[in-house]
């Protein structure tokens, strides 16, 4: 898969490109929307890995890049949506919060559940064993999963929620609204540490940190941008010490991870953006190959495709997971054009 890990990293490296002068353009869709494409790609091949054995040490490089980056390879989905929240509230005030509950938080758990419905379809005629009624019930609201991924879509909901509501109680003060969802995020955190995973609550506050960010813009970017070397040289230095867990506590070491990794993108985004139609492409139908690609994974899995070659069985996930992903944001444009009108 190393072949693999190159061709991906050659396609970026041909992508950067100076950043525009002003440095807050670096946190617009257009820009940040490549830099998702990385990620989710990035999430594509650690699941993959998830489902194949490397019996070749040329292929460590692939696993090495995956264990090493962990959850933070999700912490920009939640950063980005922090920030862009927090920046529709700006601009668009209470219309846009009006809107939030069906258009932010309703339609996200309409999407996934369609996704859910079709491993439910799997599951019925490949694999029954995994189906229960109360794990059915709990799949659609993200809690439990029939083969799906699902932790970052409970997680995502519930900070669209607690934003909502703090927008809602603060009439639109985004302070106290960011007061209010951090609170609410660290309350998660705790509840959520003690019935799941750790990695169900490591990146969560990457949302609080956009909003933040948003908040603060006209402060924050000037400055940070003119100390971008000497705070991106900190920034690293923080990540890889808590990458390798050189700070005595798991939980300092995974949210000062946080912290470092997502400035670190920050910074680095002020001076080089990405652009490139696939990466870009892929940004754009982000939910849709995160929430799909493991029906491919799962159905070469259960016909043992994954235990001969897997460059083939990683162009059959890959190419099938971009079919069904452009079918999918297809399907489900139109059933937003018919549910979720503007009000």
């Amino acid at each position: 898969m190393t072949f693999v890990l190159a061709i991906f990293a050659l396609i970026v490296l041909c992508s950067i490109k100076r950043a525009p002068s002003d440095p807050a353009a670096a946190l617009s869709v257009g820009h940040t929307q490549a830099l998702k494409g990385v990620f989710v790609i990035t999430i594509f091949f650690s699941h993959f890995c998830s489902y194949i054995t490397f019996n070749k040490w040329i292929d460590t490089p692939m696993q090495t890049y995956c264990h090493w980056l962990g959850q933070l390879m999700v912490a920009p989905f939640f950063f980005y949506s922090g920030y862009g929240i927090f920046e529709s509230v700006q601009k668009k005030g209470p219309h846009y919060i009006r809107n939030f509950p069906t258009k932010r938080i309703l339609k996200t758990l309409l999407h996934f559940d369609l996704a859910v419905l079709l491993f439910l379809l799997y599951d019925l005629f490949l694999a029954p064993e995994r189906l229960s009624a109360t794990g059915i019930l709990l799949s659609l609201f993200a809690w439990e999963s029939i083969g799906n991924s699902n932790w970052f879509i409970f997680a995502i909901i519930c900070v669209y929620l607690f934003s909502f509501l703090g927008l809602l109680i603060f009439k639109g003060d985004r302070f106290k609204s960011l007061i209010f969802t951090t609170i609410f995020c660290l309350i998660y955190m705790i509840i959520v540490s003690k019935l799941k995973d750790s990695y169900w609550v490591d990146t969560i506050l990457a949302f609080p940190l956009g909003s933040s960010i948003s908040l603060w813009k006209d402060k924050i970017i000037p400055y940070i941008n003119k100390k971008w070397a000497i705070l991106s040289i900190i920034s690293l230095m923080f990540l890889i010490a808590a990458q390798k867990h050189l700070f005595p506590n798991y939980l300092l070491c995974t949210q000062l991870a946080l912290f470092s990794f997502s400035m670190l993108i920050l910074l680095l985004s002020m001076q080089a953006i990405l652009e490139n139609k696939i990466l870009s492409w892929c940004g754009l139908y982000v939910f849709d190959i995160y929430i799909l690609q493991r029906l491919p994974m799962n159905f070469g899995k259960y016909f043992h495709w994954n235990e001969h070659n897997p460059y083939l069985y990683f162009i059959f996930c890959f190419a099938t997971t971009i079919l069904i992903a452009i079918i999918f944001h297809k399907t489900t444009k139109l059933i937003d054009s018919k549910l979720f009108k503007e009000s």
